[in-house]
């Protein structure tokens, strides 16, 4: 990573970061539509619930309501020092995925379900170079997305293949068929498997499984699990009519070195992901192995190769750069100083954004065109 001199270069570094982190959680959120279409049962999960610690913020910070802002570990960043050019930057990211495609198996379907992304992000230089964690918010790991289960295209009927010799399918085959509605349905719903691991700017690994939910399938049916996830590899881009853009608190001498950053027409992809089998489903959890492959069959179930996402929409990174300025007392906190900022936001408030081009984004990043 090239060396950099002077905090309006740190903002820009940290901005590739974040909106990376952000499409990581977006491909774990919109991975669940692989196998549904656009709709959802009566009960959903929310895509607005806030975290605790702080009231909803307004204004250019509107976004973030769930950032970790009170987990200790954003307020350890480092300090401006003799050898030190940078004292470190903590920062909130949250993401709207909102169209793409994804392929599992043999089924291909367009992404149209919201995905809601909420983590937090810190730098401390000399102790957290890249690869570097997003931290998740007070609730834990699964409060990093919010999303909604969406229903597969085909009836359970016909994802078990219907009838069936195996007495404890056809059973299944037959009260789906008799009880109708969303015994006849399959809801699939994303969730976290484990932590975002090899999280280096513009790549990243990103575990996930896939609850499916029908009231015949037990409440342990799952495509992967934390011990077997799809293990998502997305490469980060920006697609066309796309943008990084950055705006400034709107009371920079009370709020100085806080900027929210937002890019647009982001995309991620990777074509390079094995998909594992179902696991769990029926009335006996894992004692049913039937279940299981006959579902498999349906799906083209594991699938090894051919499994394909592209997702696309936008991010807003809330960033405080304050422990890297020498002209402000030091040593500064950060995340205190973004709380602060949030903490004072009202609506209407917004200062003048400012374009950056991709090129430039990557020249600063110190990555390759």
């Amino acid at each position: 990573m090239k060396a950099f001199k002077g905090s309006r270069r740190k903002r820009f570094l940290f901005a590739g970061g974040t909106v990376a982190a952000a499409l990581t959680v977006a491909v774990a959120g919109l991975a669940a539509p692989a196998l549904a279409r656009p709709s959802a049962p009566a009960a959903t999960v929310s895509t607005t619930v806030r975290g605790p610690g702080y009231p909803p913020p307004k204004g250019i910070y509107q976004p973030f309501i769930n950032c970790p802002l009170n987990n200790p570990i954003m307020h350890e960043e480092g300090q401006l020092g003799p050898t030190n050019s940078f004292g470190g930057y903590g920062a909130c990211t949250a993401g709207l995925a909102t169209s793409g495609s994804i392929t599992i198996g043999n089924i291909t379907t367009p992404v149209t379900e919201p995905v809601n992304v909420q983590f937090g992000f810190a730098w401390q230089p000399g102790i957290s170079n890249f690869p570097v964690p997003a931290y998740a918010p007070l609730a834990g790991e699964s409060a990093i997305l919010k999303t909604k289960p969406d229903l597969i295209p085909g009836t359970l009927t016909q994802e078990l293949g219907c009838p069936s010799s195996d007495a404890t399918v056809e059973n299944i085959c037959q009260q789906a068929q008799t009880r109708g509605g969303v015994y006849n349905q399959v809801y699939a719903l994303a969730q976290e498997a484990g932590q975002i691991l090899n999280f280096n700017l513009l790549a990243w690994t990103q575990p996930v499984k896939f609850k499916l939910i029908n009231p015949l399938l037990g409440n342990n049916c799952s495509i992967g699990s934390d011990s077997t996830p799809i293990i998502l590899n997305p490469i980060l881009a920006v697609g066309p009519g796309g943008g990084l853009t950055e705006e400034m608190d709107p009371q920079p001498t009370v709020h100085p070195d806080t900027a929210v950053l937002a890019i647009t027409g982001a995309s991620a992809s990777d074509n390079t992901f094995s998909a594992p089998g179902v696991l769990g489903c029926g009335p006996g959890g894992a004692a049913n192995v039937a279940v299981d492959t006959a579902l498999d069959a349906g799906a083209g179930l594991p699938a090894t190769s051919g499994n394909s996402l592209t997702l696309s929409g936008t991010f807003d990174v809330g960033i405080n750069f304050s422990p890297e300025d020498s002209t402000l007392p030091q040593p500064q906190d950060s995340a205190s100083n973004l709380l602060a900022a949030f903490k004072a936001s009202t609506n209407g408030e917004h200062s003048v954004k400012h374009k950056i081009t991709m090129s430039k984004f990557k020249s600063l990043l110190g990555v390759g065109s």
